[in-house]
């Protein structure tokens, strides 16, 4: 018994690294779904400031992110996107950081596959063309939005679109969010959100959150989603299983794993030790 625990104890790193690796391919392929009842009151917020918009209500998603921050934010933007079809919401998407125009492309290419099967481009969501001036786009979005935004990403004319009727600026909206891992959703709050009273929510890093707090307790920010976790949260209160619930799976596997070899590991050395 001796030699065997010996013979543990030096085991190769590589087949530790080996079975870590195996161990986060099954959640990663296909999410798990495991036990998630510590969900984010923020988060809960969110979701039920958009669960409670009555039909055709309309939210503006500035989705300004890019491929760096993208495992955090993705799912969030996916999340939130699916849950506001499913409500029957219209959807307006835009973006104000360079990076992310491929991010979208992908969103927009998922919409009716499995994002939002049934509904309709133009009638439903619209997704606008990259803007470089953030602080020109978020004032002039708050008084008439068509003299920034006259046509949509593919050139067609904004205003004849169904999904924009009775849309002219924020006042006209119900609801606004900025997902990002810059300073970005500060921006919208400070130019768009205070100074129009709109009602505005947010999704950041997790590195990011904390930071975020006392938006949250003045009322600035109706909702966050904070890293993947936040992503998991909500992929959870609408009970979907994809990258955010299969990246908190995957570190929740890692994180058995190596408080069991430390457990185990203690308890060899003891036994060597003691018996």
């Amino acid at each position: 018994m001796k030699n065997f625990i010996e013979k543990l104890l030096k085991i190769d790193r590589r087949v530790i690294f080996l079975a870590l690796t195996l161990l986060l391919v099954f959640p990663i392929v296909r999410p798990l779904g495991l036990p998630n009842k510590n969900i984010g009151n923020e988060v809960k917020a969110l979701y039920e400031k958009i669960e409670g918009l009555p039909p055709g209500s309309f939210i503006m998603m500035s989705l300004d992110y890019d491929p760096a921050t993208r495992p955090e934010l993705h799912p969030q933007a996916v999340a939130v996107i699916r849950h506001a079809m499913r409500k029957n919401l219209r959807v307006m998407i835009l973006t104000l950081n360079a990076g992310a125009t491929g991010l979208i492309d992908e969103i927009g290419e998922r919409m009716p596959k499995d994002i939002a099967p049934g509904k309709v481009y133009g009638t439903d969501y619209v997704i606008l063309p990259y803007q470089p001036n953030p602080v020109a786009v978020m004032t002039q979005i708050g008084m008439d939005m068509y003299k920034i935004y006259d046509k949509d990403r593919d050139g067609a004319l904004l205003k004849d679109m169904p999904v924009m009727k009775g849309i002219r600026n924020v006042k006209d909206m119900q609801l606004g969010m900025c997902i990002t891992g810059t300073a970005m959703l500060d921006y919208w709050v400070a130019y768009t959100a205070d100074k129009f009273k709109f009602p505005f929510a947010g999704g950041t890093t997790a590195v990011s959150q904390m930071g975020y707090a006392p938006y949250l307790q003045t009322g600035q920010l109706k909702g966050l989603m904070g890293g993947m976790k936040g992503a998991a949260d909500y992929e959870t209160l609408i009970g979907v299983k994809e990258k955010g619930t299969s990246g908190i799976d995957a570190l929740s596997l890692a994180h058995m794993m190596v408080l069991i070899l430390i457990v185990a590991a203690n308890i060899m050395m003891l036994w060597l030790k003691y018996l």
